[in-house]
């Protein structure tokens, strides 16, 4: 009995041992960097809902505390209990620079150091620093190159309530062929200009200019009500809640960009601006082993910080002397944060070495644009030598089983059985069975006269309109890859998306291949590159004909609702 009852009090103490080492403290911010007399949220996260409350005094020296709110988390998933508590604390920095956030404690629980980067405070047009509603937009960088990320940023003041259904429209470039992402959602924070409290609502969004040349971005548009206090109201005038609106149409500043064409220093296959690019490799097995006939996987992953994966470079493995290469459809995906979009691309290849020895893996080198050193760069797995095992003896492909002979003509199962069977007698024919012939013809004559006449007097639906110019576009388009056009192809591509999404035509081959499979993505990619490499190359349309045909977007929009055309803003009180 006291031996049970050791081994219960060891097993406790081990659980709850196991549970303090699981236990961890998680701090984050919900923006990096801010601006001065902007207010952010600092969250503090701990799985071990006994945690004691977090010390936040190291954090008043370099910022005031505006607020703060504690709420717990009791979760059940397969059977598996997880408990959280999570502090929110509403931060203003005293100063701009590069601050830290300390560790903070709770209990014996400490979490990790955050860097800042805090702004100097903005400022606001002159005409609209006491303004009770205003915007702003900005973009960085304001030179770019052709198709290199710029980040545009749409912030909107207010000092006064917004009625339901005021909305904000997207940035819009009329005279640049641009992508446009949004990225992620709105963000909303405080702050103060010329001693003046200010709610904002912000949204960014990354800029893709496919082009180059000076442009400027259409006003962004607020379109609202404002609530206000009725001043209007007396003593004979009956308004319980003493508020009034008032209908009110905002216009942004336009902001003007420069982009530049792809620099002549560049010499690399396909042009790809980007502020980071790593490569790296995998195998299947690790270390990896050849042998003889047994194929092993390599496995190439691309990663741009400010590019989309459908621009990325692929990944096709060079030829190697001795091996059979095999590539697999490449893995896209791009994940978006308030810095931008960042693409990966994943090519899975495998490799079966046809012969025993000393044999080299070629280097894989992709050339790209440092766009924040401005030069040219290149990352590369080096060349390696591998030693191939010889196969077992007797590895040889297996035979594929033999047919089974078929039954001569002529025999049937009663000649196999040794029978003689005899035919039944003819039905005799008489006069009608041509009847009935000629009845028939004659009900299928009427009913395609009646067929001839209905289609006639019904004019085509917009949809049948539709479908027939898609169909024209495809025609052209299968001419025009045949005949290796990359300018007209791309025509026609943008031509037919016009009809498959009538109400949210991509501008662009870059927006276009975000709404295809990967591996036509890539084929679109291809032909983006042909269009605007520094180095004219022969484009060969017909591996984008044959993936169109078969890979095509089959979906279409649903028809959009005019009066949703701007999307909601989302307020915090």
């Amino acid at each position: 009995m006291v031996k049970r009852v050791l081994i219960l009090i060891f097993t406790l103490l081990s659980v709850l041992a196991t549970a303090q080492a699981l236990a961890s403290l998680q701090a984050k911010v919900d923006r990096n960097p801010v601006a001065l007399d902007e207010s952010f949220n600092l969250t503090l996260q701990s799985s071990d809902s006994r945690s004691a409350d977090p010390d936040l005094s190291p954090l008043k020296q370099d910022f005031d505390i505006l607020g703060q709110s504690k709420s717990s988390r009791f979760q059940i998933d397969n059977g598996q209990t997880t408990q959280s508590t999570q502090w929110q604390i509403q931060l203003m920095p005293k100063r701009s620079g590069t601050l830290t956030i300390p560790a903070i404690a709770a209990g014996s629980q400490s979490s990790q150091p955050i860097s800042l980067q805090v702004k100097p405070a903005g400022q606001a047009p002159a005409s609209q620093q006491n303004g009770s509603l205003f915007l702003e937009v900005s973009a960085e960088p304001r030179t770019a190159y052709v198709q290199q990320q710029i980040l545009f940023t749409v912030r909107l003041y207010r000092s006064v309530d917004l009625g339901d259904g005021s909305t904000l429209s997207d940035p819009t470039f009329p005279n640049m062929d641009a992508a446009v992402e949004r990225l992620g959602t709105d963000r909303a924070f405080q702050t103060v200009r010329n001693g003046k409290p200010y709610s904002v609502i912000e949204r960014r969004y990354a800029v893709f200019p496919q082009k180059s040349g000076q442009f400027s971005s259409a006003p962004v548009v607020f379109d609202g009500t404002v609530v206000e206090a009725d001043q209007g109201s007396g003593l004979f005038m009956f308004n319980p809640f003493g508020q009034s609106t008032r209908r009110l149409r905002l216009r942004s500043k336009a902001v003007t960009l420069t982009v530049k064409p792809i620099p002549g220093a560049f010499n690399g296959s396909q042009w790809l601006p980007a502020s980071t690019l790593q490569l790296a490799e995998q195998w299947s097995e690790n270390p990896p082993k050849f042998t003889v006939g047994e194929p092993i996987t390599r496995t190439l992953t691309l990663t741009a910080k400010g590019q989309a994966a459908s621009q990325l470079t692929a990944l096709d493995n060079p030829s190697a002397d001795g091996f059979k290469l095999y590539p697999d459809q490449p893995a896209l995906k791009d994940s978006k944060d308030d810095n931008g979009i960042t693409g990966v691309r994943v090519q899975k290849i495998a490799l079966i070495p046809s012969r025993p020895g000393r044999l080299t893996l070629p280097a894989v080198e992709i050339k790209w644009w440092n766009v924040n050193s401005d030069k040219m760069e290149e990352a590369s797995l080096p060349a390696r030598q591998v030693t191939v095992l010889p196969g077992s003896p007797d590895q040889t492909p297996a035979a594929a089983p033999p047919l089974p002979a078929s039954a001569p003509p002529a025999q049937t199962a009663g000649s196999a059985l040794g029978l003689k069977l005899t035919p039944p007698p003819a039905a005799p024919r008489g006069w009608w069975p041509w009847l009935s012939l000629l009845l028939g013809a004659g009900w299928l004559a009427t009913l395609l006269l009646w067929w001839r006449q209905a289609r006639k007097k019904s004019p085509p639906s917009p949809d049948t309109a539709r479908e027939e110019t898609q169909k024209q576009a495809e025609k052209q388009l299968k001419k025009s890859c045949l005949e290796n056009d990359a300018a007209q192809a791309k025509a026609c591509l943008l031509a037919w998306s016009k009809q498959q999404w009538p109400h949210s035509p991509p501008a662009s081959l870059t927006a276009l291949a975000r709404r295809c499979d990967p591996t036509l993505a890539a084929a679109l990619a291809e032909l983006d590159h042909a269009l605007y490499a520094k180095t004219k190359t022969p484009w060969q349309g017909e591996t984008l004909w044959q993936l169109f045909s078969h890979h095509k977007p089959k979906d279409v929009e649903a028809k959009a609702d005019p009066d949703a055309a701007l999307p909601p803003l989302y307020l915090s009180p």
